[in-house]
């Protein structure tokens, strides 16, 4: 529902878009008017001459032609006008929407910031009390404390990803490099993730090791989000695979789910900034940067990041990059 500051927003536009229609409106058959009242005096002032009907067809059709010039002059700047607010109301309205994201930006990293802080605050407390005597229960919550930074560790470097995007400062070092262990090394940070919430994940490599020119950390990133997000997204299902192949002249990374997958008009919109996928009525993990991320990765390695449907439910996403052919 529209805030106050908002609804007197828009009353405003709106008035600013009558006025200027009424007025020249007003201005042109005022001008009409006026320029019938002219001829009607030019012929009753030269009345007792004899004016042919050819004469007068030809005052009245010039009269014509010079409102319909005015005319389409006033038209034209009604239109212009017309057009500007337009143009105006829409940044507004997208300068809106993303405010309204930012904020809800703004809570969701509060919210999965909190979660493992409390959970490492908690059990780090607990063994400093001493209250756990038993070396197996010991070794779990420390396990428990080394996930949890991981996530945090994560979180971090996805909002300082984003903010290097957002100012432009996002200068990768790109070099020559072997696709696979790039791709290994995402799947060993995400491993222990997928193990606890127990994932069966598989990987294919199709016997292909294409080599990419880009910067191994930022495609890495890259590569744990798609995991992370086919995770989050998996709902019930927990079925995961990844499949590395080439097609002519790229390599495709491809991470396939069993999950709620993408409405086709999502597409789009879920590689914008802050915008999260709504999942039914349950709430899912994250701050709406992974996507963008990942978008971002791809397009400045030359590549492109592509969604489609799984079968028989969930989705592929799709990492495309372009094969060195200088080897």
């Amino acid at each position: 529902m529209a805030s106050g500051p908002q609804r007197r927003r828009v009353t405003i536009f709106l008035i600013s878009v009558l006025i200027p229609a009424v007025v020249l409106t007003g201005l042109a058959i005022q001008l009409y008017r006026q320029q019938q009242k002219l001829i009607v005096q030019e012929l009753e002032k030269h009345s007792d001459q004899a004016h042919t009907a050819a004469e007068i067809h030809s005052v009245y059709r010039e009269s014509n032609l010079r409102f319909a010039f005015y005319g389409c002059a006033v038209f034209l700047a009604l239109s212009v006008t017309l057009f500007c607010r337009y143009v105006v109301w829409q940044d507004y309205r997208r300068e809106t929407e993303l405010a309204d994201l930012r904020s809800q930006f703004v809570a969701h990293v509060s919210h999965e910031l909190r979660t493992p802080l409390t959970s490492i605050q908690m059990f780090a407390e607990t063994l400093a009390l001493g209250r756990v005597a038993d070396p197996e229960k010991q070794r779990e919550y420390l396990e428990t404390i080394a996930r949890e930074s991981e996530r945090l560790a994560r979180l971090v470097d996805q909002v300082l990803a984003f903010s290097k995007i957002e100012q432009g400062r996002s200068d990768y070092r790109l070099q020559v490099l072997a696709l696979v262990p790039i791709v290994e090394a995402a799947v060993q940070a995400v491993g222990p993730s997928l193990a606890q919430q127990g994932f069966a994940f598989r990987r294919d490599y199709c016997g292909c090791a294409p080599m990419v020119r880009a910067d191994a950390d930022a495609l890495e990133q890259a590569i744990l989000n798609l995991l992370t997000n086919a995770m989050k997204y998996s709902s019930d299902s927990r079925d995961i695979e990844l499949r590395l192949r080439q097609s002519g002249g790229e390599a495709i990374v491809e991470v396939l789910d069993q999950g709620v997958g993408v409405p086709e008009e999502l597409r789009e919109r879920i590689f914008e900034k802050f915008f999260r996928a709504p999942v039914g009525s349950g709430s899912v993990p994250g701050v709406g940067l992974g996507l963008t991320v990942v978008a971002h990765v791809a397009a400045t390695h030359g590549g492109r990041v592509e969604v489609r449907n799984n079968e028989p439910k969930g989705s592929v996403f799709s990492l495309i990059l372009p094969i060195d052919q200088k080897i």
